[in-house]
């Protein structure tokens, strides 16, 4: 039995559509940032002009709007050893070399529906397993999740693709 008139139904599905909207705009903005990030970002710039020219973009992009749109959080720029959530300061005077191992991690938001997503650029050829690695991994997680399955199953899976 639907408890639900026609008129709520139809304002429910509005709501929804309206939720749906708001991620596909910021995962628009997302998708382009990233995709013009990659290309642009070389060996022998700082960290923080890395930094600004993303949230530049993304700022851009998203249509800044106050609190209704723009950066989720700050972004995170870890090179080599650090695993993530690092953050240059300004005067910072960390300079991404061909031989570091670069990952972003950005956000963009629309009402407060958020997409996030981390990638990793690298110069040195060297590299390119490491980083197939990481990647089937990611996949491998992303697979062996679902309703019901114990986190310490997906982490197995992950670890065993890395470690083979």
């Amino acid at each position: 039995m639907n408890r639900l008139t026609s008129e709520e139904a139809k304002a429910a599905d509005a709501a929804h559509e309206d939720v749906l909207q708001n991620f596909r705009e910021a995962a628009e903005a997302h998708r382009q940032t990233r995709q013009y990030i990659r290309e642009w970002v070389k060996p022998g710039m700082s960290m923080i002009e890395i930094c600004e020219e993303l949230e530049k973009t993304s700022r851009a992009l998203i249509k800044e709007r106050g609190m209704e749109a723009g950066l989720a959080f700050p972004t995170g720029c870890s090179l080599n050893h650090v695993a993530a959530h690092y953050t240059p300061n300004a005067g910072d005077p960390t300079v991404l070399k061909y031989d570091d191992v670069c990952k972003i991690d950005f956000g963009t938001h629309v009402n407060g529906r958020i997409i996030d997503c981390a990638f990793t650029l690298h110069f040195n050829p060297k590299y390119d397993n490491l980083v197939a690695a990481v990647q089937a991994a990611t996949e491998t997680g992303i697979r062996e999740a679902g309703i019901d399955v114990r986190l310490c199953d997906v982490g197995a899976a992950i670890q065993e693709t890395m470690e083979s």
